[in-house]
């Protein structure tokens, strides 16, 4: 998804994250792969990709389905300034039917205005 400068703010960032964790907890992998499209995908369909990291990230923990998604925003963290083009991160930790948390990871990237977020990663949060 690419963004302006403007758009790069800690609450615009924090929305974009809520708006993930969203349709992540809704089950829409499609939706969620064409707004962010996702890293880790290689060579798999993003969507596809999506729905397998979230079961695996599901069964590591033992749980077998997210919680809505939580009322406190992500948290957003900027980089310094670095020569790899990364500017900032959105975590958002989302509940689950057990003690553990699934992770919400996007990465926002570039340099001058135009930026690109993506999502990076889903993962297992103890």
């Amino acid at each position: 998804m690419k963004i302006t400068d403007d758009q790069a703010t800690p609450r615009q960032l924090a929305d974009l994250g809520v708006r993930a964790a969203q349709l992540l907890c809704a089950g829409d992998f499609s939706s969620l792969a064409q707004q962010f499209g996702y890293a880790l995908a290689y060579d798999r369909d993003p969507a596809a990709a999506i729905r397998q990291e979230l079961g695996s990230s599901l069964a590591e923990i033992g749980a077998s389905k997210l919680c809505p998604p939580p009322a406190t925003p992500p948290s957003v963290s900027y980089f310094t300034p670095n020569d790899t083009g990364l500017f900032a991160l959105v975590e958002q930790r989302i509940p689950t039917d057990c003690s553990g948390h699934v992770l919400l990871e996007l990465i926002v990237t570039g340099q001058g205005p135009d930026k690109h977020v993506v999502l990076e990663q889903v993962s297992a949060a103890v």
